[in-house]
């Protein structure tokens, strides 16, 4: 006599399309370098000096995606209250509270705490820390969030005899009385390149917010890793083009490109993850300032 055959329930049979579903999901959330799924394990490399493939990006309002910078006035202020994003998914991460240094009047050259230097740190964990950069402190934001690449994210210091940045050669500018470690920030530039190598300051004294690694100082290209456009950022230090002073940095990220940051803040024009499609929100990172 033939054995008896079980027979299935429809919940069972759901929970096993669903058990598959999921695991043609994360198999291609590891592998696809040209979908909209990607992971950190996936590291689009190997096209140094050439176009780089893009991604599609999905955008809560208007089918594009965004992470991005702000900056905030020379009023410090609280950093609370004001513009409310479009999209629940929003998230926005400032320096407000944080690394503000004391002391005794005529000790130090930096009585309203503004932004004295902005760095990046990058790498292939999230706990990459600013060890070799004593005085910065990291927002902790992954610049490259659910774009897969290299763990990247911006840092700041308030102290100007924390500064560090390229002292020698074409492109150095830590020691210079124009836009060196006693300057603060006016603004940030974002510029992006459908091919890389070829960054270029916007003005004569806005230097690149440089990378340090066991070579030196660098500009970083803020999509390594992910794909799409090579992205450099910039910070304008002469009073010429700028005449405002950077109080606070923060990035805002979400899933749409029209979010906006609190009232008293700008947002940087750029896209941090462009041509390079972000997963978690399915949004935007960009870097915001208070000025």
């Amino acid at each position: 006599m033939a054995p008896e055959t079980e027979t299935l329930t429809a919940e069972q049979t759901q929970a096993v399309k669903d058990a598959k579903d999921k695991e043609d999901k994360d198999e291609k959330y590891k592998t696809d370098k040209t979908g909209q799924y990607v992971s950190k394990e996936v590291q689009v490399t190997g096209y140094e000096g050439a176009e780089r493939p893009t991604r599609p990006k999905y955008d809560a309002t208007n089918s594009e995606d965004v992470t991005a910078m702000v900056i905030a006035p020379i009023d410090p202020g609280t950093g609370g209250g004001g513009g409310t994003p479009p999209a629940p998914t929003s998230k926005f991460v400032s320096s407000v509270g944080i690394g503000c240094v004391s002391h005794p009047a005529g000790f130090y050259t930096n009585i309203d705490n503004v932004s004295m230097d902005l760095k990046i740190r990058k790498g292939s964990s999230s706990t990459i820390n600013t060890s070799d950069l004593p005085g910065y402190y990291k927002i902790p934001v992954d610049l490259n969030k659910g774009a897969g690449g290299q763990y990247i994210y911006l840092c700041f210091t308030r102290d100007p005899n924390k500064v560090q940045g390229s002292d020698s050669g074409q492109s150095a500018w830590v020691n210079s009385s124009m836009m060196g470690r006693s300057v603060s920030v006016k603004n940030i530039v974002v510029k992006s390149y459908s091919v890389g190598g070829f960054n270029s300051w916007p003005t004569n004294c806005s230097p690149p917010i440089e990378a340090k690694d066991d070579l030196g100082f660098h500009t970083p290209d803020l999509n390594d890793g992910s794909g799409g456009k090579y992205i450099y950022a910039y910070q304008e230090k002469c009073t010429i083009y700028s005449p405002n002073t950077v109080m606070e940095v923060g990035v805002i990220y979400g899933n749409s490109s029209s979010f906006q940051p609190p009232n008293g803040w700008i947002k940087i024009p750029g896209d941090l993850n462009e041509g390079a499609e972000r997963v978690e929100n399915r949004g935007t990172v960009q870097v915001s300032s208070r000025r």
